[in-house]
């Protein structure tokens, strides 16, 4: 029996439609690949748009940052930043807000730019920025739920930028915001070396504004003692008694003696405790310390001589506030007198070696601030003598030339101390408690013998400040 075969135009049907069934499959396979790889595409370019507005955002606050640093270690001036806005391109707006527009031009993205507003508040300015990025790219799908919005619009709506929005606020970051701070070195040998710390600007925890000795209730544990070192011992406490914190740099170490003593104010005057108090140790200091610069001024040369107060004679003599020079030769009267009520600042020209009965005196009410050009300063004997009783009533500052500071014998000091050229050593101490009341920071430390170091916090509030950090920052 023979099997019928099927018509041969039959067979040539069923391969043509399977055909045809194939090319559709591959087809609508095609154009969904290609429609996924343009979608893909699209979505790519937004989010490279979205994300460089936000670095152009960030590079307005980082301008805006830069502005109100331009004083950054010209300590006196750091607040005056407003009187540069015009000849940095700035427009002042009246009322403490100042404006500018900056355009990043890219073949890339084509033309972009920030604009960022300064808004000056006794506070600390307030940053805003906004960065802008063209969104050049023509094709536009269909609105999909998972795209992020720009300009407020869908991505079928195809806006022409994006554009994304920081605030930050700032704030004076003190620039004695521990009792020592060091770049590298701490090196305490004396077995008589303390520190703690009081608030002058508190009745609760000062004697009318000076050091409470005679009150220790009064007295506190803010004397920290820090350095930006990071090698082995980079801060040797020995057998002092810290009450605070102590810090290095990141991988430095901190050496102490048997009988040294780091921690609250508890921990340190309990007899039955030693070493270093848990949670009062760090490894993560990172501080900038800038060079010195000398204030733009016109500086008067003070004329020497033998000026008799009280007295006692005195080779230079203020009695009306200016800005004064003065140059020290090393001669027996190379002392130095402010007075009541003066208000200046000296520019120290030359080594200056105080011993015997030299000294720096301010009488009450007075207020200095020093500039150190030479390459020494060196006291002993009666030292710097400041009736006012308050640290922030006077300021030394070492220029990067000042390479030492040192106090020696019966040297005491009620001031603030900046100079992060200079090694500073101390020897010897007072007979009494009171040796260093205020705050300092140098290149390195070192201590010899007794010396008690008592920090007053209120340069914290009152102090000069280093520059504006911000302390918050946040997308709006």
């Amino acid at each position: 029996m023979k099997t019928p075969l099927l018509p041969r135009q039959r067979q040539a049907g069923s391969v043509l439609l399977i055909c045809l069934l194939t090319a559709a499959i591959l087809g609508v396979t095609l154009a969904s690949y290609l429609t996924l790889t343009q979608t893909q595409h699209v979505s790519v370019m937004r989010s490279q748009t979205w994300n460089a507005s936000l670095t152009l955002t960030e590079a307005g606050v980082e301008d805006a940052l830069a502005m109100i640093n331009l004083n950054n270690g010209d300590f006196e001036t750091l607040p005056l930043w407003t009187n540069s806005v015009t000849q940095n391109n700035w427009t002042d707006l009246g009322g403490g807000a100042y404006y500018v527009r900056r355009y990043m031009d890219s073949s890339a993205w084509g033309t972009n730019y920030y604009d960022v507003y300064i808004t000056n508040k006794a506070t600390g300015p307030t940053i805003y920025s906004s960065g802008t990025v063209q969104w050049n790219y023509s094709y536009v799908p269909a609105p999909q739920a998972c795209f992020a919005t720009i300009d407020g619009s869908d991505v079928a709506t195809a806006p022409s930028s994006a554009s994304r929005r920081l605030g930050v606020q700032t704030k004076v970051e003190p620039l004695f915001a521990v009792a020592m701070a060091a770049i590298f070195q701490i090196n305490f040998n004396g077995n008589g070396v303390s520190t703690d710390s009081f608030d002058s600007a508190d009745p609760n925890y000062s004697d009318n504004g000076l050091y409470p000795r005679n009150h220790p209730s009064r007295q506190k544990d803010a004397g920290d003692v820090v350095t930006d070192y990071t090698i082995l011992n980079a801060l040797d406490a020995g057998n002092a008694n810290i009450k605070g914190q102590v810090k290095t740099g990141p991988g430095g170490t901190i050496a102490i003696g048997p009988n040294g003593k780091v921690g609250d104010k508890a921990w340190v005057e309990n007899p039955n405790t030693t070493g270093i108090q848990p949670g009062h140790s760090a490894n993560d200091m990172n501080v900038q310390f800038p060079n010195v610069t000398l204030p733009s001024a016109s500086w008067l040369p003070a004329t020497p001589g033998n000026y008799l107060i009280n007295g006692k004679s005195y080779g230079y003599a203020v009695h009306t506030s200016g800005d004064y020079s003065m140059t020290f030769t090393g001669n027996a009267n190379d002392n130095v007198y402010i007075g009541t009520n003066v208000t200046a600042r000296l520019k120290f020209v030359g080594d200056v070696k105080l011993t015997g009965s030299e000294e720096i005196r301010l009488a009450s009410g007075a207020q200095v601030r020093v500039y150190m050009t030479g390459h020494e300063f060196s006291i002993a004997g009666n030292g710097i003598v400041n009736e006012t009783g308050n640290a922030a009533n006077f300021y030394y500052f070492g220029l990067p030339a000042n390479t030492i500071v040192s106090f020696n014998g019966n040297a005491s000091f009620t001031g603030a101390i900046y100079a992060p050229q200079a090694d500073f050593s101390l020897g010897g101490g007072g007979n009494d408690t009171y040796d260093f009341v205020g705050a300092s920071i140098t290149r390195s430390v070192k201590m010899n013998g007794k010396f008690n170091f008592h920090y007053d916090e209120n340069l914290r509030r009152i102090g000069l400040g280093r520059g504006y950090i911000p302390t918050n920052w946040a997308e709006n």
